[in-house]
């Protein structure tokens, strides 16, 4: 009888697998809530703000991509033919004939034109609240 005992015992000490299976999930599920709680919002970037930065930098890549490799640049960005002229361009989001579009104001676009053959083109923009930063990278040869 006093061995029947110790095994019954012994039996009864540990967890089952379905046991072990519903612990798992209620710490999973607790740990989800806790990441979900103590994560900042504030640190995250607007999404719409996100969205117009990407927007902003595709319109000026667009424009600058249908431009030929060679090209002239005189006036402004209207009259300019070539990638190289947008080097160095630095300024708030302008249409492609250089009317400033005050929707936008909050945001600076920078422009960077590599010099090789293909050449690298990055578009950067940049929101006034730091939260929102978008660069756009492509190449362009001279074909």
């Amino acid at each position: 009888m006093n061995q029947f005992m110790q095994q019954t015992n012994r039996i009864n000490r540990g967890f089952t697998l379905l046991e072990f299976i519903v612990a798992l999930v209620v710490l999973g599920l607790g740990s989800a809530l806790l990441v979900s709680f103590v994560t900042p919002a504030a640190r995250s970037a607007d999404p719409m703000i996100q969205a117009q930065a990407r927007a902003i930098a595709t319109a000026y890549m667009d424009e600058i991509l249908l431009r030929e490799y060679d090209g002239d640049c005189p006036g402004g960005r209207g009259e300019w033919s070539g990638i190289q002229c947008y080097a160095g361009l630095s300024e708030s989001p302008r249409d492609q004939f250089g009317n400033a579009i005050p929707a936008l104001a909050d945001y600076q676009v920078a422009v960077a034109v590599g010099s090789g053959n293909p050449a690298e083109i990055q578009v950067q923009v940049n929101h006034a609240s730091g939260r929102g930063r978008f660069t756009l990278v492509s190449a362009r040869g001279d074909y």
